[in-house]
């Protein structure tokens, strides 16, 4: 019996993989001897994340895994992820002063052996404390409904809404093309000096049930610097549904 193809194009893989970055946490511990009892750090320094990562800028290189599934048919998705986010600078938003910074982001995705090459620039916008009130690239523009916000600080265990992204197919604002919800959930870090930031984007598409899902972790340091660790998305393209995890 034939095998089904399963064909991704380049455009859903970008969609899938242009995340937009949202925040970061922090995090830190330290021990002594055997004889002294250990000190562990219970809240992380948000805030300082996010001020370090816009005013620093942040790198990061992962290797993609996942599968590609159409019915009974699933492939392996397999590849490399390069991230980079710039400092940010001054810019007017919406007609009020605002910061962007620009997001890069390049992979090579190779699916059941294919392999499609995807380059993405976008403009991450932010408030002066470096929360998100919007986006905009070639093909969409995204306002935040609502003032987001974000923890000074978090601890294991901690989670939280945002923001809701509504999207548009440009500055008009005339077309909704997509809304976005933004939350966070902060959970144990690989060791005790640090803690993991999870940023999860919930996209509903124009209903209420939703249709994708991504989630980005940051691992903090005591010292409040973010790292980008860990990417994980699930999308469901034409009848095929993706599942991508880059780390």
């Amino acid at each position: 019996m034939k095998k089904t193809a399963i064909k991704l194009s380049p455009i859903a893989l970008a969609a899938m993989l242009a995340a937009t970055l949202s925040a970061c946490g922090g995090g830190g511990g330290s021990s002594n001897s055997s004889t002294s009892p250990t000190t562990v750090t219970s809240s992380f320094p948000v805030q300082q994340a996010l001020t370090y990562a816009f005013t620093h800028g942040m790198q990061a290189n992962l290797s993609i895994s996942g599968t590609a599934t159409s019915g009974s048919t699933s492939v392996p998705v397999s590849g490399t992820l390069s991230y980079a986010l710039g400092m940010a600078s001054n810019t007017t938003f919406e007609g009020a002063g605002a910061q962007q910074a620009t997001e890069n982001l390049s992979a090579t995705v190779s699916v059941n052996g294919a392999s499609q090459p995807i380059s993405i620039s976008s403009a991450l916008i932010v408030n002066a404390q470096y929360a998100p009130i919007g986006a905009r690239s070639s093909d969409s523009y995204c306002v935040a409904s609502g003032t987001p916000a974000y923890p000074a600080t978090a601890t294991v265990g901690q989670s939280g809404d945002i923001v809701t992204m509504n999207c548009y197919a440009d500055s008009t604002k005339r077309t909704l093309v997509d809304v976005e919800k933004l939350s966070y959930v902060a959970v144990a870090g690989s060791d005790a000096n640090t803690l993991n930031f999870q940023m999860v984007t919930t996209d509903y598409g124009l209903t209420s049930t939703p249709q994708s899902s991504n989630t980005i972790t940051y691992a903090i340091s005591a010292a409040g610097v973010p790292k980008l660790v860990r990417v994980q998305a699930t999308q469901i393209e034409s009848g095929v549904t993706v599942v991508l995890d880059a780390k």
